[in-house]
């Protein structure tokens, strides 16, 4: 279960999360609210479910009811259903429009974003502020200076990662980048046809750089395609890090080093292979 974070005009205030025993969620403010705020300022990390929605929500209308709240920003790091963007298939839902109905409902000033997977993210979520790939990835100081030096070529998992890489290649100088394709299976989620389309790999270090890993078979795949082209390392970088696997699955199958932040992941993955980026130094960048 979710534990969001309050400030009011910028002090933190004490929250109480719990669950009755019927199952559902509930939450309050456990400190005192002034009478007056400028600015409420909540930090929905890690929000997986609508359990976590109605925490968020409850939360919302508490400080609401108790305090007169000017401006209201809520910083979601991870966007949930952001997968789901479109009618896909025959008989589902797209699902991110369903959650985004909800979540304007709350009426916050800003929600504030760190790389949301889908553009029809701004569409379909009123006031949305994205913060870009290159911005997460570049507060990495061991990633940063890496790329800045040139000792890392930037390679695009497949062709919606494109746009992105463009805005962190300009971001760090580099020259160009490496392109990969595959095809996925939207029914059954099966991955085949891993490619190299383009730029050449051999004998460098890579770093393939994308918004989200699941289970990681993107990856693993496309590790296997760098080091047939002569690649002499693959590391990843991924804003979300689900690792729904562990990433010692991705670290057994051709991946040498991950980089992710703690918008899901744990600090707690840190070790000598894996760097967890702190979503605060994002958000205070």
């Amino acid at each position: 279960m979710m534990q969001p974070q309050l400030k009011l005009d910028g002090k933190e205030i004490d929250v109480e999360t719990g669950r009755f025993p019927d199952g559902a969620v509930w939450a309050k403010v456990a400190g005192e609210l002034p009478a007056t705020a400028s600015l409420m300022q909540i930090r929905a990390a890690a929000m997986k479910n609508m359990d976590d929605f109605m925490l968020l929500a409850q939360l919302t209308e508490a400080v609401r009811h108790g305090c007169d709240v000017r401006f209201s920003h809520l910083e979601l790091p991870w966007l949930p259903y952001a997968r789901q963007d479109r009618h896909m298939q025959q008989g589902d839902s797209f699902a991110l429009k369903v959650f985004a109905s909800l979540l304007n409902q709350l009426a916050f000033d800003k929600v504030i974003v760190l790389d949301p997977h889908s553009e029809a993210a701004a569409a379909a979520i009123t006031n949305l502020v994205a913060i870009p790939q290159e911005r997460c990835l570049l507060q990495s100081e061991t990633l940063s200076a890496a790329l800045s030096a040139g000792e890392l070529m930037l390679v695009a998992p497949d062709a919606g990662a494109l746009k992105k890489i463009h805005a962190v290649a300009q971001a760090v100088g580099a020259d160009g980048f490496a392109t990969l394709t595959k095809q996925r299976n939207v029914a059954t989620g099966e991955l085949t046809g891993f490619r190299l389309v383009e730029g050449d790999v051999k004998g460098k270090a890579v770093l393939i750089v994308d918004d989200l890993c699941d289970a990681g078979g993107t990856f693993i795949g496309s590790a296997q395609v760098l080091r047939d082209a002569g690649a002499l390392s693959v590391s990843l970088y991924v804003t979300h890090g689900v690792f729904s696997k562990g990433v010692e699955n991705l670290l057994s199958q051709g991946i040498d080093r991950i980089y992710t932040t703690t918008s899901l992941a744990s600090a707690e993955l840190a070790a000598n292979n894996v760097d967890v980026i702190d979503i605060n130094k994002i958000y205070n960048a």
